[in-house]
């Protein structure tokens, strides 16, 4: 009798070490994983790789390493190593089979990557949302509003559909129509326009900026004013145009007109 409960004893008292064993590496691989990959995407900060490439491999490396943290904590419990390599490649086919939008979504992240169309901070536009590139990881990108909202958009719809990148070029060129009265000197417009335009400091000298008649509407005179600027002040500038011209309009006489109908009635 003593001999059998000595068996016993000692069976799961062996039980009990390999499953101690086992959580003893689950938790510290699982968190020496998150460790190992932010000494690896600091390794790769400091040798000046895109910030979104850097956290993208550290995405993938994450959950690969975390994998087979998990297949050696169940070698631990004295599973064999090779069936359960063998079962989890059949079951990562099926799986493969049965996720193909999401694989479609990670192989969508590679070519983005590759391709690399935008760097983080990038100022892009797409599905008729704007907002800068904030990060990508394995399926999803996220931007960043000027709202301050998140919006994430799947690697395959950035992959696969067009999309406007503002912050390519070192400059852009900024566009603003502007209607005035038939009664108007349209030289001395475009003279007043063109002067503020000279005046602020985020105009670009060349090209040069150009202000013309560009269209007759029913109750106004459209003068077209492209001026080109450096891409981070596109917005700044735009904005103190459109306020320092109507104040230069205002102290001339140049008057804004609004939409009218004018109604004849025969008596």
């Amino acid at each position: 009798m003593s001999s059998i409960l000595q068996t016993m004893i000692d069976k799961y008292s062996n039980v009990a070490m390999n499953i101690f064993d086992a959580l003893v590496v689950f938790f510290i691989g699982w968190y020496g994983t998150k460790y190992l990959v932010k000494v690896v995407k600091r390794m790769l900060t400091n040798a000046e790789v895109d910030p979104i490439v850097s956290n993208f491999l550290g995405s993938i490396a994450m959950w690969a390493l975390r994998i087979i943290v998990i297949i050696t904590a169940i070698s631990t419990l004295g599973v064999s190593t090779t069936s359960l390599v063998a079962v989890l490649t059949t079951a990562s086919a099926a799986i493969v089979l049965g996720m193909q939008d999401y694989m479609k979504g990670i192989v969508s992240g590679f070519v983005i990557l590759l391709a690399k169309p935008f760097v983080k901070g990038d100022l892009i536009e797409i599905n008729g949302y704007l907002g800068k590139i904030e990060e990508i990881q394995m399926l999803y990108t996220f931007l960043i509003t000027f709202d301050n909202k998140m919006v994430v958009i799947p690697n395959n719809d950035l992959a696969g559909n067009v999309f406007v990148n503002y912050s390519h070029e070192d400059t852009r060129r900024v566009d603003i129509e502007l209607e005035v009265d038939y009664r108007t000197d349209v030289e001395k417009a475009k003279r007043l326009i063109l002067e503020v335009v000279q005046k602020h400091p985020m105009t670009l000298e060349n090209p040069i900026p150009y202000a013309r008649v560009s269209k007759y509407g029913d109750s106004a005179i459209t003068i077209t004013l492209r001026v080109w600027t450096q891409t981070e002040n596109y917005y700044a500038l735009k904005d103190d145009l459109m306020e320092q011209i109507k104040v230069v309009f205002d102290r001339n006489d140049i008057s804004i007109p609004f939409p009218q109908v004018d109604v004849h009635m025969d008596a």
